[in-house]
């Protein structure tokens, strides 16, 4: 059996949350049938990645960008005068591409195809004779619909690609007003073009159980299965010594609702607690920490922009908290499940916690009370008693629900092997 993987970027190395579940999903593939061939066709976010592939995937076919003037064909034609194709679809559509990605059908012979995102979903093969999976991630629409609502903590819309557009650009939509009519457009034909996906495609897959329940039935009943990312956790071991004074924050840092989350915690969440405990610090852990993100280290006394670390399993299990004061986003937070899974105790938000089946107050903290949040902290630092029930609480609950025996499952269902 053949599985192609067309990907917005390449799914290695392990450096981000995308990459992280892409690559589980391919070596879980391969760990039930280690005669499948995996192959990936992807848009290349950095060469020197390819000098990375794992073993697990047998090759990897270059696809290339459209050239400026497509781009602008695609723009002007698909997203304003049809309004077919939201702005990234358009962004990352070239014919070339497709004949390419056609030939390389016909060649290999797959049995399935994954699409990642719904940016590649126009790459669809004629008379392709396997079976298509699209695997949502989220749901788009509704993320940008609720990034809206805290436009005033992002810089700016365009996130981790920022640096992919020209300085002019990047200065053209710098306007809230801009940005918020840009979300608002894409958003609404985001909302349209998921549901026309879902019924283009055999089986459709999310991130969360939740959104992929919830989608199945707007678009009535289609096969939809929520995969969120697996762990392993050892219940019987006693979580070891960590810095009391010392709270957490990880992601990419220039990604909007983590960019959102860390500026909303320092300037609402966070002073109350250091009112409470002066001792306390907040490390922001990850890379291409942007300017408003650096500038944090000066405003408020306490908080340490660390930047990308070596290994930061090692620095999540350092620290008391866990805090995933997200404001706005969708699907299953994969940060906060492994967290849980390390033994740290998690504060987070109802945006944080969504899709994930927990007991407030006995797995983790949840509240979208910025008095309360902080006081969760507060007691999580203060007493060691409770840190470790917390901390015991919540390995169990990933035990339960992200196992990779359950992921191992899903997947054999997604390809007829069950």
């Amino acid at each position: 059996m053949k599985v192609l993987f067309i990907t917005n970027k390449l799914p290695f190395p392990d450096n981000d949350g995308r990459k992280n579940i892409l690559m589980q999903y391919v070596r879980t593939i391969k760990k039930f049938d280690n005669n499948v061939e995996v192959l990936n066709a992807a848009f290349i976010d950095k060469e020197e990645y390819l000098e990375k592939k794992p073993n697990e995937i047998s090759s990897v076919t270059k696809l290339d960008q459209p050239k400026i003037i497509e781009k602008l064909f695609n723009l002007l034609m698909y997203t304003f005068l049809l309004r077919k194709w939201p702005l990234q679809v358009s962004m990352y559509y070239s014919r070339k591409t497709h004949r390419k990605i056609s030939n390389l059908v016909k060649e290999v012979k797959p049995d399935f195809i994954v699409y990642d995102m719904v940016r590649v979903a126009p790459y669809l093969v004629k008379g392709f004779s396997g079976q298509t999976i699209m695997n949502y991630d989220d749901l788009l629409s509704l993320r940008y619909s609720r990034q809206l609502e805290h436009i005033h903590y992002i810089p700016t819309i365009l996130g981790g690609i920022a640096s992919y557009f020209p300085m002019y650009i990047q200065k053209l939509i710098s306007s809230k007003s801009l940005q918020k009519s840009i979300l608002k457009f894409e958003s609404r034909l985001l909302n349209k073009y998921e549901k026309q996906v879902g019924w283009s495609f055999d089986k459709l897959v999310f991130t969360s159980p939740k959104e992929a329940k919830e989608f199945s039935e707007i678009i009535n009943d289609r096969a939809c299965l929520g995969i969120p990312m697996a762990y392993d956790t050892d219940k019987t071991k006693i979580r070891s010594k960590y810095q009391e004074n010392q709270i957490v924050f990880v992601g990419k840092m220039d990604i909007p609702h983590n960019v959102a989350a860390v500026l909303y915690f320092c300037e609402k969440i966070w002073p109350i607690v250091k009112r409470a405990n002066s001792s306390l610090e907040f490390h922001i852990i990850g890379k291409n920490p942007i300017k408003s993100v650096l500038e944090l280290e000066n405003k408020y006394e306490g908080v340490k922009v660390v930047g990308p670390v070596a290994d930061i399993e090692e620095s999540i299990k350092n620290s008391a908290v866990f805090v995933a004061p997200l404001v706005f986003g969708t699907g299953i937070k994969t940060k906060v499940i492994e967290a849980l899974s390390y033994g740290v105790p998690v504060v987070t938000t109802s945006i944080g916690a969504e899709g994930i089946d927990f007991k407030n107050g006995h797995h983790m903290y949840v509240s979208d009370i910025e008095g309360e949040f902080a006081n969760h902290i507060i007691s999580l630092t203060k007493s060691e008693k409770l840190n470790e029930s917390f901390s015991i609480n919540g390995k169990e609950l990933v035990h339960h629900e992200f196992s990779k025996q359950s992921m191992n499952n899903k997947w054999l269902t997604l390809l007829g092997k069950s």
